[in-house]
């Protein structure tokens, strides 16, 4: 039997800026996550204001949740993410910022039956934003596209009952 995967699935028009600001940090993590792509740093949202329109949109849609950590990738011909999931995490987001039809999917494979189709493959589209459970398994493969693959992602957890302030992240 399958797994159930639960994917929501909204749209966020990106702002004209988004892409140049993720693409100008570059590689900040030299290729050293399952992310085999540029990737900047873990923490956009304390240190660019650029991003603040799409976080203060994620968390209408999700006022119960608060955005822990968000990073740009963007992925060139043959950049591709391995299998992996956000352990630790009530919840993982990807938003398309800057993608086209031929961009490589994101896939969530049966885990438990590798040689099935996948659960979900996901062809991204530019607004696109798909949010899932942080446990739940995904991977983009080998990208084949000429056009550069932009995306913004992060881990969200429930905000805490007592406050709302942002605490420290027990992961980095």
């Amino acid at each position: 039997m399958q797994p159930i995967i639960k994917v929501d699935k909204h749209f966020i028009e990106p702002e004209y800026n988004i892409v140049k600001a993720i693409k100008s940090y570059g590689d900040e993590l030299g290729k050293v996550t399952n992310v085999r792509a540029d990737h900047t740093d873990w923490h956009l949202h304390h240190k660019d204001r650029t991003f603040d329109p799409f976080i203060n949109k994620f968390h209408e849609i999700y006022p119960k949740h608060i955005i822990k950590e968000l990073w740009g990738c963007n992925y060139r011909r043959g950049d591709y993410a391995e299998a992996h999931n956000h352990h630790g995490f009530e919840l993982a987001f990807v938003w398309f910022v800057d993608t086209c039809d031929r961009c490589s999917p994101l896939v969530f494979p049966d885990t438990p039956h590798l040689w099935m189709p996948p659960v979900h493959s996901f062809i991204p589209k530019r607004g696109t934003l798909l949010v899932f459970g942080g446990l739940d398994t995904h991977y983009v493969p080998p990208h084949t596209c000429d056009h550069e693959r932009t995306v913004l992602s992060g881990n969200v957890q429930l905000r805490s009952l007592n406050t709302e302030v942002d605490t420290e992240d027990p992961w980095h």
